[in-house]
């Protein structure tokens, strides 16, 4: 995957919205002046396809949905594919970063009921705790354990802005809010049969 940062202002100052923010990162991308992902050749990135996807964004205060054709780019060199991500997506999910973040001000700054916030956002209770708990997970790794405890949460969402997502990326090789590998301390262990008794 080829993540693209070229805005770095304040995440809640850009004026555009996020269907064209994606849209401009996308225009604006030459393949000539990166390299590839997988193996870090230069000039070997070449137009390959692209695929559908979906993209849940904030318009007036209302999710709303839209098509976006996500380019995929060849390396002539080791023949891997990858996707060209824009820094307002999240990486495997419709909704974009900025409708998380938003969702998850509206949550800490306590704006509503969980039911209200939820309802009105057309997700889940379910779907907003795994963006808290994977918010505030990441929000320690990148602070660190005590520097979090200290900083509230919705100050850290109000300083976000396109150097900290290229930070983050760099540091940690995921996206700000992309689901981590699970370990195997997170997959639960198959059920088995008790072993026989032994008489």
């Amino acid at each position: 995957m080829i993540r693209l940062f070229t805005l770095f202002c304040k995440l809640n100052q850009i004026s555009l919205s996020d269907r064209q923010w994606v849209e401009k990162e996308t225009v604006s991308f030459f393949p000539c002046n990166h390299v590839c992902p997988a193996c870090g050749a230069k000039e070997q990135l070449r137009r390959f396809a692209h695929y559908d996807r979906y993209l849940v964004e904030l318009k007036g205060n209302q999710p709303e949905s839209y098509s976006l054709v996500i380019p995929r780019y060849r390396c002539d060199s080791c023949g891997r594919t990858h996707a060209l991500l824009s820094s307002c997506l999240v990486p495997y999910r419709s909704y974009s970063l900025r409708f998380i973040l938003y969702v998850l001000r509206c949550y800490f700054l306590r704006e509503s009921t969980i039911g209200k916030l939820c309802s009105h956002y057309g997700i889940s209770v379910a779907t907003l705790y795994s963006w808290k708990k994977l918010f505030l997970k990441q929000k320690a790794l990148w602070l660190g354990i005590l520097e979090t405890l200290v900083q509230e949460s919705h100050t850290f969402l109000a300083g976000m802005d396109g150097q900290f997502l290229k930070g983050f990326h760099r540091t940690f090789r995921v996206s700000f809010l992309e689901r981590l590998p699970c370990t195997d301390r997170e997959v639960p262990l198959p059920a088995t049969e008790s072993p026989p008794a032994i008489t």
